[in-house]
């Protein structure tokens, strides 16, 4: 409500620009089809993509101890991990067909704060690769450092594993569904609205009366015209013809 001062000092309360609930209402049901065609459409295009098939993708990590005696060696080495020095040498150890590329996104190198130990990690499709892949790297980076940085102080704490069940890290989940309904919904109800602000149509009274000036005094309210079966309309024909010649 808006205050508006009168000359006597007295003040009188204006009706303002207030949200109206019921009527927010009213406009989504009045066209509610568009919110649930939406919600569906966008529901269907989820499903779909969930339903594309993923590759799931199994972890294997060695744990090793770098004794550096400076931050910049230890930086030196976590780095050298993931270079194509070392990564060529993998490939050649296991004899797998992958460019040092590929293999570089799939290893990951992640140092434990507050301490000396690394964690050498790889993802791959293959779990007991995954394993093998991870042991291998720690092999040649070890005997790679010492040939090229003269660095010895390299140790395995522990080895990677490949588990008999292992699981995947990539594992699908159902949160795109439920962000499709969402999504769908909420474009639902704004294409609503926005439709609706479209609408140049007088809806209520109350808009006759701010737009033309006129004071409503009535509503007629609207009828639902009944069907009569042939023979009933046939016969209120005629007799209404009777009438009519009679007269």
């Amino acid at each position: 409500m808006e205050a508006e001062r009168l000359g006597n000092g007295s003040v009188r309360r204006t009706p303002g620009r207030e949200i109206n609930l019921k009527a927010l209402f009213v406009v989504i049901r009045k066209r509610l089809w568009i919110a649930a065609a939406s919600t569906v459409l966008f529901s269907i295009l989820g499903y779909a993509y969930h339903s594309i098939p993923e590759t799931p993708l199994y972890s294997a990590a060695s744990r090793i101890i770098i004794g550096a005696d400076s931050p910049e060696t230890m930086s030196t080495l976590k780095v050298m991990i993931r270079e194509p020095i070392v990564l060529d040498a993998v490939i050649k150890d296991l004899g797998i067909n992958r460019s040092p590329g590929a293999l570089r996104q799939q290893i990951g190198v992640t140092a434990v704060e507050g301490s000396s130990i690394t964690i050498i990690s790889v993802a791959d499709a293959d779990p007991a690769l995954a394993a093998a892949l991870a042991n291998s790297v720690v092999r040649e980076f070890t005997r790679l450092a010492g040939e090229t940085l003269n660095f010895t102080s390299i140790k395995v704490l522990t080895d990677a594993q490949s588990l008999a069940n292992p699981v995947p890290i990539n594992p699908k989940s159902n949160r795109i569904l439920y962000a499709a309904f969402l999504a769908g919904l909420a474009i639902g109800i704004g294409l609503i609205f926005l439709r609706d602000s479209l609408d140049d149509s007088l809806k209520s009274g109350q808009e006759i009366e701010e737009v033309l000036g006129l004071q409503v005094l009535g509503q007629v309210s609207r009828m639902k015209v009944r069907k009569l079966p042939g023979k009933q309309k046939q016969k209120k024909s005629l007799a209404l013809r009777g009438e009519t010649i009679g007269s």
